[in-house]
């Protein structure tokens, strides 16, 4: 066997995936190119660290290591003794372990390249083609934003875990993009897991979650609001403040408003891929729960005057 990967992360054989986690997240802690800038020997000493974690840290790959190491390395067998058969069966052989997928055959092949002369008897019987080193994978973290910061835009600092770093973790900054949905993503290229025998990094895939608000409601491009006005001032006219994206201001109630009507701030909603919104007001007349003894008469005086 030409790596011992429990010896490469100090652990015993029968150690627990709780054991072998932490063996390795101490190690990795320790080696990582980020914390030993131009050091070619941590830089390989992270790299066989990484391969052992990737194969005890998967019970399946571990399994077949495992027997791999009892039976394929250290005692063989009469079916695997060239003495017994002749020359080596790689027939018998595959039959014996019987891996289900390539993934498998790769770690065979790291595993046995140098007792059988590099590359596993199995892709010589079978011809199988070699796993091509990967991409990356993409990372995932999910970012709350208000309703108002996700239509005017802003730039937020997110706390990720470092792909590859065991626990540690890393601050960015993401900037959040004027008039972004609920669910929208935002891609952070180089930032997700490391890729295999210096393939790119993966991305870090951030999900926006935009809060609902209580004065605003997004139609498209379009912002929509509502103001509450006098009835003297929806029949007289009169101005009241209203607030939008930017600002608060002065909107003016034309005489004769009647209760549900809108009205349009033109430019006021949100501008997206070149594209301008409005803002419309609906206006809901104000209705009192009392009156003074005057204002009673006086609304009954003007009630007279519509018989």
């Amino acid at each position: 066997m030409s790596k011992d990967f429990y010896k490469t992360l100090g652990v015993a054989e029968n150690a627990s995936q709780d054991d072998i986690k932490k063996a390795f997240r101490k190690l990795a802690k320790q080696f990582h190119p980020d914390r030993n800038k131009g050091d070619k020997a941590a830089e390989e000493r992270f790299k066989e660290i990484s391969e052992a974690y990737d194969v005890l840290g998967d019970e399946k790959k571990r399994r077949q290591y495992d027997t791999m190491r009892k039976y394929g390395a250290f005692t063989g067998g009469p079916s695997f003794d060239p003495r017994h058969s002749g020359g080596f069966d790689a027939s018998q052989f595959e039959r014996f372990f019987r891996f289900d997928n390539a993934e498998g055959m790769d770690v065979f092949s790291e595993l046995f390249g140098s007792i059988f002369g590099g590359g596993s008897p199995f892709r010589q019987a079978r011809s199988r083609p070699r796993r091509r080193a990967s991409r990356g994978r993409d990372a995932a973290v999910s970012l709350s934003v208000s309703f108002e910061e996700a239509m005017r835009g802003t730039e937020k600092t997110i706390v990720a875990k470092n792909p590859g770093a065991g626990i540690k973790q890393r601050r960015l900054r993401v900037k959040i993009p004027a008039g972004i949905a609920d669910g929208g993503k935002i891609r952070l290229r180089g930032m997700g897991f490391p890729g295999d025998n210096g393939q790119s990094n993966g991305d870090l895939i951030v999900t926006v979650n935009v809060k609902k608000s209580e004065q605003f409601e997004r139609r498209g491009n379009d912002i929509h609001s509502k103001v509450t006005v006098s009835y003297p001032d929806a029949v007289l006219g009169g101005k009241v403040q209203v607030k939008t994206l930017t600002r608060t201001i002065n909107l003016t109630i034309p005489p004769y408003t009647k209760s549900g009507t809108k009205l349009r701030l033109k430019g006021m909603g949100l501008s997206v891929n070149g594209t301008q919104g409005d803002q419309y007001v609906e206006v809901v007349i104000d209705v009192p729960d009392t009156l003074t003894p005057r204002q009673k008469e006086l609304l009954e005086e003007l009630q007279k005057t519509f018989v």
